[in-house]
């Protein structure tokens, strides 16, 4: 995947707003070391939701085929999406990066489907807890979901779910430092995520990984800053806190190492060379920064060259029709003859058509 997909990819998880139309800040843990916001009704309804609702409209037609399996996928997709409005995650993080459980967590859905289109997908009878209908979602797992009302739903371990369902309607308690940064991320972000905590202590029990320099790194964060908006073009921010500066320069050199290969493999692409143009990575002391900032021009430039490139690539893969086998006339059946022996007055011959 190109860099250009990937931060086209990125944008479709990220909304608008989301500090000033949440009602979910007081859900969250307050003990919490990462939180995350996602407004995905700010996205259909900003311009960059639109240009990139424009841009799939506008695709070519494709073979039957594979109209028939995209088309069932994106209107699954978008179905969703469609009736999901906010999402706000928190987790207290485990107490060390070789804990046995998973770490605690609380996921919050602010959506305007029909909660009893959930029902049929959850475990059992539910449990009444304070004004809420708790849900386990399988028989052995003690992950929760609780279906509030008025368009909300909880999801996470049970006792995350039952305390934040505690805290509901409840004053808010001064605000933590990781709230008070996040609050204020997110009034100028549409997607965001915040950490105070090393990435290592997120990952789920007995997480296995396949990269070992991924997780090396991972090891070595110990906080995170990310913001991404699309109010006005596009502007995303990412900011890591690490152990020392050695650490910082390193991860920034990965990135930019990262950065030049995937524009080297698109040479001749003057919409990537835009991009890696105007990013911008660094470190200063233990902290790597990296940003990327888009004029709404600039942007829609990049969504239309990043649909082109995948219409051509769904082209270029799609088969040609196999060529039907020429029909061999039939041949007129060949009179034959069938001999029957044994029978009274010696062998008798019968004649056949086939």
């Amino acid at each position: 995947m190109t860099l250009r997909m990937k931060l086209m990819v990125s944008l479709l998880v990220a909304g608008t707003s989301a500090a000033a139309q949440t009602n979910a800040w007081e859900l969250g843990h307050p003990d919490a070391k990462l939180l995350l916001g996602i407004d995905l009704k700010g996205l259909r309804e900003s311009a960059a939701g639109q240009t990139i609702q424009k841009q799939m409209n506008a695709q070519p037609a494709q073979t039957p085929a594979v109209t028939s399996f995209q088309s069932s996928f994106q209107a699954m997709a978008l179905g969703i999406l469609e009736q999901i409005d906010r999402v706000f995650l928190s987790s207290p993080a485990n107490p060390t990066a070789t804990a046995k459980n998973n770490p605690p967590f609380l996921l919050v859905v602010e959506a305007r489907f029909p909660m009893a289109q959930l029902k049929p997908f959850l475990q059992g009878t539910p449990r009444r807890y304070r004004t809420a209908d708790v849900y386990r979602t399988s028989k052995t797992d003690t992950t929760s979901v609780a279906l509030l009302g008025e368009g909300m739903l909880l999801l996470g371990d049970e006792k995350s779910v039952l305390a934040a369902i505690d805290r509901r309607g409840r004053a808010l308690p001064p605000a933590s430092a990781l709230l008070a940064r996040a609050q204020k991320l997110a009034s100028t972000h549409d997607f965001w995520v915040i950490a105070d905590e090393s990435l290592s202590k997120f990952q789920p029990a007995n997480a296995s990984s396949t990269n070992p320099l991924a997780s090396q790194i991972a090891a070595q964060i110990k906080g995170l800053e990310f913001g991404l908006a699309v109010r006005d073009g596009f502007q995303l921010e990412l900011n890591l806190a690490t152990e020392n500066e050695a650490a910082a320069s390193q991860i920034a050199q990965l990135f930019s190492t990262q950065v030049q290969t995937a524009a080297l493999a698109q040479a001749n692409n003057p919409e990537v060379a835009e991009m890696v143009s105007k990013l911008q990575i660094g470190s200063e002391g233990n902290r790597m920064r990296l940003s990327l900032a888009l004029t709404q021009d600039e942007f829609e430039r990049q969504v239309r060259a990043a649909q082109a490139a995948q219409a051509a690539r769904l082209q270029t893969a799609t088969p040609a029709p196999s060529p039907r086998p020429a029909t061999r006339p039939v041949k007129p059946a060949t009179p034959g003859k069938i001999i029957i022996y044994g029978l009274e007055g010696g062998p008798r011959e019968i004649q056949t058509t086939h």
